[in-house]
């Protein structure tokens, strides 16, 4: 009897203990599982200043939030520091749309060549949604279509003074580039560097016009191609000559030869782009 009374103070004993350590175990789990969600995933930072269009109260500040809600890499630097600046701060419709557009561009001005031009263009919903960065050495809102918002000219130059052209509308949610200059053959229409040849002027000027006579304007890259070294019939490049028994040399203040070019593009209203009249890359 006495062995029985035992067993069962005994086992009360061990259910006491048992009751006394699922709390234990169950403020263990919660903590865990707390932990877990705090674990999210980082956020982009949304960019603030659209609401104070169209002032810009503090620059500083502008551009730090652009930077942080768009991710923009740059090199830093007290001289980039010193001369960065907001050079565009607008709203604007494109072609495609009738909706209005931020059309914002930042200039640092200073940087290293693979950076270059050291600037960037961004266009944003109303809302502030990204809808295209680019980097554009040069930007124009050009009227192609009478009575049709303008299409956006942008000119992409290279740190060493190669370059083209892109000429974009809006597409959905996004940018279409509507030129095929680069396609195949990536057509050259702005060179300032002095390697064989350059452009008069660096950037060939862009004609609007109906060059098939279809109706519908076309556009066009007009200026001179200048070879600022001498050339043979074979294409052989060469530097000076001797003409009359003189040391000629060349160069692009004393060029060997100035030709015109012109390279059009015709419109095409099934796909909405303007394609090469002719295949330039023979030419």
């Amino acid at each position: 009897m006495k062995k029985a009374f035992l067993s069962v103070i005994a086992s009360l004993f061990i259910f006491s203990c048992t009751q006394r350590q699922e709390p234990k175990k169950e403020e263990t789990v919660q903590i865990q599982h707390t932990d877990k969600e705090t674990v999210k995933p980082k956020a982009l930072i949304p960019f603030e200043y659209l609401g104070d269009y169209p002032a810009i109260k503090d620059s500083s500040k502008f551009i730090q939030n652009l930077r942080q809600a768009f991710d923009l890499d740059i090199h830093e630097s007290l001289s980039q520091q010193e001369s960065e600046k907001i050079t565009a701060f607008r709203k604007v419709k494109i072609n495609g749309s009738d909706q209005n557009f931020y059309f914002i561009e930042y200039d640092w001005k200073t940087g290293s060549t693979s950076q270059y031009p050291w600037k960037y263009q961004l266009l944003l919903t109303k809302e502030g949604k990204l809808v295209k960065t680019l980097a554009a050495d040069r930007y124009e809102f050009v009227s192609v279509f009478p009575k049709e918002n303008p299409f956006l000219l942008a000119t992409i130059v290279t740190g060493h003074g190669n370059g083209g052209h892109e000429l974009y509308k809006v597409s959905a949610d996004s940018l279409e580039n509507v030129y095929e200059g680069y396609y195949d053959y990536n057509l050259r229409t702005y060179d300032a560097y002095e390697d064989n040849k350059v452009y008069e002027p660096y950037e060939l000027q862009l004609k609007i016009k109906d060059y098939n006579n279809d109706g519908v304007n076309d556009i066009a890259f007009k200026g001179k191609s200048v070879l600022v070294r001498g050339r043979t019939p074979d294409g052989d490049w060469y530097d000076y000559t001797t003409i009359n028994g003189k040391q000629v040399t060349y160069s692009a203040d004393h060029p060997f030869q100035k030709i015109p070019v012109e390279y059009i593009f015709l419109y095409d209203k099934k796909s909405g782009h303007f394609k090469p009249k002719e295949d330039y890359a023979e030419k």
